[in-house]
């Protein structure tokens, strides 16, 4: 109803533009009508209200910049109707509040049995479906909808019945005995390589960090460009060195690194706790192996001796 209001006064508006004293005359009565409105609400307060509105709205857009700025009256008064109109809309909301506060569900109950009583002829009960009809035109129809879940039959659940351990006998017990030697000679021939190819690393960590007086980059250390499984073991071979306090891993301002633990603080470690180092092993696995080739660029390897020598 008001959008063709609009039109109608912003086509007028075009073809004859009002005089600041006929502008002015349009906002104060704009604003006297509010002012009225804040006193007086009934079911025709928000319509005139929007009528009101419509008017300044239409002052307002024939009002230029300039001429706002020479008049600062017609500002005023706009201010003043954006005030006005706020306390309107106050007071309705509050008088809406109200009328929704005085609802008394019983009385509407009450009226509502008697109407189903007097509309059903047959029968003097009430009868409730004239009232589905009805009501269930009011309701917005949703998409139906099905989940999983709601198919599915729950299961149940299995009781498990466990059996008591059974008591041994002192008799039925084997003796269990210690071998005079644990390891045989193959065995001991390969950790006594593990141990050269360790202190090999600790020494070339050592000697790196020396010559550079900068620690060594952790990854750049144990990366062999072909061999993913000598990358892994040399990760290892370094998780030793850690474990025992020989060096130490940190992360400086960018990456992981190493570095060889003075012996004053190994010390010092060792006596002021009984507990045994921590072994820290970083999972890698092939595709972060490949990335880190790229990323370094690694053609060879800084630990290229075996075991074996």
């Amino acid at each position: 109803m008001f959008n063709g209001k609009n039109s109608s006064d912003s086509s007028s508006s075009t073809n004859t533009a009002r005089s600041p004293r006929e502008r002015k005359s349009c906002l104060k009565h704009a604003l006297q009508q509010t002012k009225v409105l804040q006193e007086v609400i009934n079911d025709s307060t928000i319509n005139k209200l929007d009528e009101a509105i419509n008017l300044v709205d239409n002052v307002t857009y024939e009002t230029s910049i300039q001429e706002k700025v020479s008049n600062q009256q017609e500002v005023l008064i706009d201010s003043q109707m954006m005030t006005s109109s706020s306390k309107v809309l106050k007071t309705c909301t509050i008088s809406l509040t109200k009328r929704m506060r005085d609802y008394d569900h019983i009385d509407f109950s009450q009226k509502l049995v008697k109407y189903l009583q007097e509309a059903s002829e047959e029968s003097q009960s009430p009868n409730w479906s004239l009232l589905e009809r009805r009501v269930t035109k009011l309701f917005k129809r949703i998409a139906n909808s099905s989940t999983l879940l709601g198919t599915l039959d729950p299961l149940e659940k299995k009781t498990i019945v466990r059996k008591k351990p059974e008591q041994r006998i002192a008799s039925q017990v084997a003796q269990l005995t210690i071998p005079d030697k644990l390891v045989s000679n193959a065995n001991a021939k390969d950790e006594d390589s593990v141990e050269r190819t360790v202190r090999k690393i600790k020494k070339l960590i050592t000697c790196y960090c020396k010559e550079t007086e900068k620690p060594l980059d952790f990854f750049q250390l144990i990366l062999h460009p072909d061999d993913f499984g000598r990358t892994i073991r040399n990760m290892l071979y370094v998780s030793f060195l850690v474990k025992d306090g020989v060096v130490k891993l940190r992360k400086d301002h960018r990456n992981l690194v190493v570095e060889p633990c003075h012996k004053e603080v190994n010390l010092q470690g060792k006596q002021s706790t009984n507990r045994m180092g921590t072994q820290n092993v970083i999972s890698l696995n092939m595709e972060q192996w490949r990335i880190l080739k790229k990323a370094y660029q690694v053609e060879q390897p800084m630990i290229n001796f075996d075991e074996e020598n």
